[in-house]
């Protein structure tokens, strides 16, 4: 009796699990790929310690998404990603910017996104006001910070008005003015009303296999998308991000001997899953679908990396994909022979009554 409520426990940890850590990845990569094209949030700061004023792209996309994610995804995320992007661009690390990004994630990620709670006017002036007080306690922290590590370098006077101010500047045109304005618009585009928006182009299955696809939840909205699929398109980025972020860190191009004994192996995984399934022996769950399909895009990640084994990368190709045909054609074959059967059945209890 036990065994049902013990699964849906289970599924609801691995979905909050995977859910966290799919958002946690998306902040990291969005911050650091914007803040090589923006800066990061220290850019400015580490680059021109003079009082320079400009649009903060990275200090908007990290403070909104860190409303929307929360206090916690704030701090370790803001944390993780400046990390990685001095990792990757700086020639040393400024650990007092990687907790200052840390610090401006988790105070504004308290004041958490709710559905609908943006709609009502009062509320964005709260959030204006909140956002603003966040900004001046921001440029003290940042202040002090900088006092600490460099007073034998800067006077009070300069500290104060090219660090303190000059943060609180870009904050203002750069987070209190449009983050309010951002997350009215995210509520009246997702939380307006209460919806599952099901398409198949997303899911690739009908209704009544919606157990092959999980959703992500945007304010009221729930997005349904095909389980392995999403896998595969995951696994692909996230390899293709970590693969970069090596090679900027530590100077060197990823070995086309390693990529292609990883294309050789990491699809086998998928093709169990998927193959046994097709054979009807077994039925997949969500998270064997999510996890091979992670796995099987990191190996179409790593065939970029072997066009000095054209050859071999092709044969395995054709390999694959002559097993994938033939594991379609007899779970075609398998399942027409179990409707035979079964209409067989149905007629000889039909004859008999």
């Amino acid at each position: 009796m036990n065994e049902v409520p013990q699964e849906a426990e289970r599924n609801s940890y691995f979905r909050l699990i995977f859910l966290n850590l799919l958002i946690s990845m998306f902040i990291i990569i969005s911050y650091v790929y914007i803040a090589e094209t923006f800066g990061s949030i220290s850019t400015i700061f580490i680059e021109s310690p003079g009082f320079i004023l400009r649009f903060g792209i990275t200090l908007l996309l990290f403070g909104f998404l860190s409303v929307l994610a929360g206090s916690i995804h704030g701090l370790i995320d803001g944390f993780m990603a400046e990390f990685l992007y001095q990792l990757a661009f700086y020639n040393q690390i400024y650990f007092e910017w990687c907790l200052i990004v840390a610090i401006f994630g988790l105070l504004v990620g308290l004041y958490k996104y709710k559905p609908s709670k943006y709609l009502e006017g009062i509320k964005i002036y709260y959030t204006f006001v909140v956002l603003i007080i966040i900004s001046f306690i921001m440029a003290g922290i940042i202040t002090i910070l900088q006092g600490l590590f460099y007073l034998d370098q800067f006077t009070l006077e300069i500290l104060i008005i090219n660090y303190g101010f000059n943060y609180f500047t870009q904050a203002l045109i750069s987070v209190v003015f449009i983050i309010p304005i951002l997350l009215f618009l995210y509520d009246k585009t997702f939380a307006a009303s209460e919806r599952h928006l099901y398409y198949m182009f997303l899911t690739h299955h009908p209704i009544s296999d919606s157990d092959h696809t999980f959703y992500l939840k945007f304010g009221r909205t729930k997005i349904y998308f095909c389980s392995r699929c999403s896998g595969v398109i995951l696994g692909g980025l996230f390899s293709m991000f970590f693969t970069y972020l090596m090679e900027r860190i530590f100077q060197v191009q990823f070995s086309n001997e390693i990529a292609l004994i990883l294309i050789i192996i990491l699809p086998i995984p998928a093709i169990i899953d998927w193959g046994t399934q097709r054979l009807l022996f077994r039925k997949s769950t969500t998270k064997s679908r999510l996890f091979t399909g992670f796995i099987l895009g990191s190996a179409l990640h790593f065939m970029s990396f072997t066009y000095k084994y054209y050859f071999f990368t092709v044969l395995f190709l054709i390999i694959y994909f002559s097993v994938f045909g033939i594991l379609v054609y007899f779970g075609h074959k398998k399942e027409m022979r179990l409707l035979r059967e079964e209409d067989y059945s149905y007629l000889s209890k039909s004859e008999v009554e």
